[in-house]
């Protein structure tokens, strides 16, 4: 019971970074798989600014959490979720993970009056990232009772000095129907409980957002580091459209200082 305790306790917190779009850069987000790699775990804390929900027109600030660990090819931690790495090549990783779809409730917005609470569900997908140093590719595939989504990016990692770096990068997030309807779209019933303030809405698949994100990770020692990130997201076609949609853009802002061990 513990160790199902545990799990579930990442995976919601794995849910929070992922569906706010502060997911934390200051931990290796493309795990270096060897056998001969010890456990290593990283701890940390922080806050972000992040939207109400997608396409709302206010943000809210959020405590972050970080926790994160690895032995080999497996991994766990709130910025990656659960997964295993077949790789053993240190610049090319690809294999599967566990992480949670977004959850959503109504109160969170009064905008959302009559849609009702989006409880979490269980991701099951798969990756591959690549560096071509200073370049890098990622990408991932995750599908769960929500629907299904498709992750890639790409970008540019710069060495500013020993202690200092940034990532600037681009993200595609495409998503099917099943998934877009899920958060963007409005059954009959729902346009109902809004009180007519909601039209009824079928949402299409398509690319949901696409992202700008910079993140600066700074070492004070081999063991401190903080990372403070930035986003621009807009999102697109359905979710654009979409009646729930207040605000196209949204920009997420968060910074964390954490402990590698």
């Amino acid at each position: 019971m513990k160790k199902i305790s545990l799990i579930t306790s990442l995976l919601l917190a794995s849910q929070f970074a992922y569906a706010d779009g502060s997911g934390i850069q200051g931990v290796d987000d493309n795990p270096v798989s060897s056998s001969v790699v010890p456990w290593k775990f990283t701890l940390g804390a922080g806050i972000a600014s992040v939207p109400r929900y997608e396409g709302s027109a206010s943000n809210r600030l959020r405590a972050v959490p970080l926790f994160e660990v690895q032995d080999g090819h497996f991994f766990a931690g709130t910025s990656r979720g659960i997964g295993y790495n077949f790789s053993e090549v240190q610049d090319m990783q690809y294999g599967l993970r566990l992480t949670m779809a977004p959850s959503r409730k109504e109160n969170v917005d009064t905008h959302l009056n009559g849609m009702g609470n989006l409880a979490y569900a269980a991701e099951l997908g798969g990756f591959v990232n690549a560096r071509f140093s200073p370049w890098y590719v990622t990408s991932s595939l995750a599908a769960s009772s929500r629907g299904s989504r498709v992750e890639l990016g790409g970008g540019y990692d710069l060495t500013l000095s020993d202690a200092d770096k940034v990532r600037a990068g681009l993200e595609l997030d495409w998503a099917d129907s099943k998934y877009m309807q899920s958060y963007f779209g409005v059954s009959a019933a729902q346009s109902l409980a809004s009180g007519g303030v909601l039209t009824a809405y079928n949402a299409t698949s398509g690319i949901k957002d696409a992202a700008l994100k910079l993140h600066w990770t700074h070492s004070y020692s081999k063991s401190w580091f903080s990372n403070a990130g930035v986003s621009f997201k807009a999102l697109n076609s359905s979710a654009k459209n979409s009646p729930l949609t207040m605000r196209n853009s949204a920009t997420t802002v968060n910074f964390v200082v954490g402990y590698n061990f």
